[in-house]
């Protein structure tokens, strides 16, 4: 039996084993399986190599994977440092009152339902993504007309 044939038979049996983990659902965890699967891969294609006797292709293929593994779980590390280091900060949602609603539909706050939503159509139209407008002012458009639709007990 040749190296080769051996190292073939690890990479497949981790490959099995990786499949038996996803299809179990032991780990939910996606990163941890997705370094496996590199990894397997990476001793695949050496496994290959080595099969065909194509030495020292099949060492500088395990070094760059190491390489490569090595480097990617340093960025993984400095990222999450920094995440720590520099956490983003909460923006705290607030509803729009009644009156910005209006202010933001152009309509009074005691307008009926027919008078809010021809005012919200006609805005919708003119600052829609699809016509140049941007998402955030079709969101602000579309909370208004709800605010101004919600029921006085909400």
């Amino acid at each position: 039996m040749s190296i080769g044939f051996i190292a073939l038979l690890l990479a497949g049996a981790g490959a099995g084993w990786l499949l038996l983990r996803l299809v179990r659902g032991r780990e939910t965890g996606g990163d941890r399986n997705m370094t496996i699967l590199k990894a397997v891969i990476w001793l695949g294609l050496a496994a290959a190599l080595f099969a065909v006797k194509l030495w020292p292709l099949a060492f500088m293929v395990l070094l760059a994977a190491g390489g490569v593994m090595g480097i990617e779980a340093w960025r993984d590390k400095r990222v999450a440092e920094e995440e720590a280091a520099n956490p983003q900060p909460q923006t705290l949602q607030k509803s729009m009152s009644v009156e910005e609603a209006a202010a933001v539909l152009g309509v009074s706050a005691d307008a009926d339902a027919a008078t809010i939503k021809a005012a919200h159509k006609k805005l919708i139209a003119q600052i829609h993504p699809d016509k140049g407008g941007t998402d955030y002012l079709a969101s602000k458009i579309n909370e208004a007309r709800d605010v101004l639709f919600r029921p006085a007990g909400d």
